[in-house]
């Protein structure tokens, strides 16, 4: 809630862009919540080639590269998985130009769509991240920016951008949002 002070020189226009601000970003965190089943689906993946780092716990995947785990689906030029000692997945990085990732946050919510230079998923944390010409979109509402971190446990969304350009953080937010 806004404290007083802040709510008393907001007019009512101001207002309602604040509440579908919220929405907007309430509508973006739902995408902390995957389907239930994806961690417990197997991951598929595809490339041209691929290298498998047994030492160092590292498979990588390039040229092509496509992941999939449940409704979770990562596209990418390059995907490294890093394996922890007892060969579960830890960490996922996926580079391209852009890599996209997309899931289905829960069984009544639209498709995530994302995008960026960069992306990690650490599956341990539960977090993903997005750097270097970051979206993200589901149900019409975009965020963009430098990078995006967003927790999957906390549905928490951090948005960056760019220290070193004048570009700063953009969202849009569909018309009607929070009407239905």
């Amino acid at each position: 809630m806004l404290p007083n002070y802040i709510l008393r020189h907001l007019n009512k226009r101001g207002l309602l862009k604040y509440a579908a601000a919220l929405l907007a970003t309430a509508t973006i965190a739902t995408t902390a919540q995957a389907l239930p089943d994806d961690r417990e689906q197997d991951f598929q993946l595809q490339a041209d080639k691929q290298l498998f780092d047994q030492k160092n716990g590292l498979v990588t995947y390039t040229g092509s590269a496509r992941l999939q785990q449940g409704s979770l689906i990562i596209d990418a030029d390059r995907i490294v998985i890093h394996f922890k000692s007892d060969n579960s997945v830890a960490k996922i990085e996926a580079s391209g130009s852009p890599a996209h990732f997309q899931q289905q946050p829960q069984a009544n919510k639209g498709k995530v769509f994302a995008e960026a230079q960069e992306i990690s998923y650490n599956h341990d944390e539960r977090t993903v991240t997005l750097n270097n010409s970051a979206k993200l979109e589901q149900d019409g509402a975009i965020m963009q920016g430098h990078s995006i971190h967003y927790d999957l446990t906390r549905e928490l969304i951090n948005a960056q951008s760019d220290e070193t350009s004048n570009e700063r953080i953009k969202m849009v937010i569909p018309a009607g949002a929070g009407t239905q």
